[in-house]
């Protein structure tokens, strides 16, 4: 059975269902995955140190494909608005984790956690200090603390890897920049933060972008804003390609981290990415994509 009649029959999907928009991103990330998965998995780690990476990465590998998922999902039940938000998500994870690959370890890992708990304490701080002067004060500020109580394991468990790998919360911005232009930056991949990730803002942040394209629509030709409505579609089937290939490479970094020097091996995620590229040009010209 393809991987895309599994995805059909494991996410319920009709028979009915068209997903041939879809079968060419689904199958080639889930052969990545498993790829990956297995190799990443089957490390025999002699280290603390060095096991550390390993959870993380299947961790962040499983949670990637999940998006992915929705995301082609959403792009086969015709939500494409919310297929470019997921993609958003999909992009910048995968940048994430292949950040983590090319330039971070151990050390890496642990201020990206710490980061995340410094900030998320902090918000909750400044909620308590906003609601002080609140008739629901005394209720809010009780859930608060709870949250914060709930996050004292997580603290815990962040000043042990700190410990362990030798990271101080001084060190964390050095270590896990806030910036995600930055990791783009440093992966030299600039231009896919404004032509990729920017770009899919416009459904997760809900931007004024399809409004104005909708008002100007309402001035046009039947037959244009057919056009118009088609190019929108295929654009987004395009997208969810498109990020589906930072994700596989992201795989392939991740077990070049771990080790992975075969060629063969390597070779495969490139196999599957080039299905991806030759998909994204068909669909380029619908999409209303110029060649490079």
């Amino acid at each position: 059975m393809q991987h895309i009649e599994k995805f059909r029959e494991l996410k319920n999907l009709a028979v009915s269902l068209d997903l041939s928009s879809i079968a060419v991103a689904v199958n080639t990330t889930k052969q990545a995955h498993d790829i990956a998965y297995d190799y990443i998995a089957n490390i025999d780690s002699k280290t603390e140190e060095d096991a550390f990476p390993v959870y993380v990465h299947l961790n962040l590998i499983g949670r990637i494909l999940e998006q992915i998922e929705g995301m082609l999902i959403c792009i086969a039940t015709k939500s494409y608005t919310s297929a470019e938000a997921l993609a958003r998500v999909v992009v910048e994870s995968s940048i994430n984790l292949t950040y983590m690959a090319l330039h971070g370890d151990a050390r890496t890992i642990t201020a990206f956690m710490g980061k995340w708990l410094d900030e998320h304490t902090r918000k909750l701080n400044d909620w308590k200090k906003e609601v002080e002067d609140e008739e629901y004060q005394e209720q809010i500020s009780a859930l608060i603390d709870d949250r914060l109580e709930a996050l004292q394991l997580y603290e815990q468990y962040v000043d042990l890897i700190g410990n362990k790998f030798k990271v101080a919360p001084e060190q964390y911005n050095d270590l896990w920049t806030n910036s995600l232009f930055k990791r783009f930056n440093k992966l030299d991949k600039a231009e896919d933060y404004y032509s990729i990730y920017h770009r899919l803002s416009g459904s997760s942040h809900m931007t004024a972008e399809d409004t104005i394209s909708f008002m100007l629509a309402l001035q046009m030709p039947d037959d244009i804003r057919i056009k118009m409505a088609k190019e929108a579609i295929s654009y987004s089937v395009m997208m969810s390609r498109v990020v589906c290939v930072h994700f596989i490479e992201s795989l392939a970094m991740c077990c070049i981290y771990h080790g992975m020097t075969e060629r063969l091996e390597i070779e495969k995620f490139l196999t599957l990415k080039n299905s991806l590229y030759i998909a994204i040009e068909q669909i380029r010209i619908d999409a209303g994509v110029p060649a490079a």
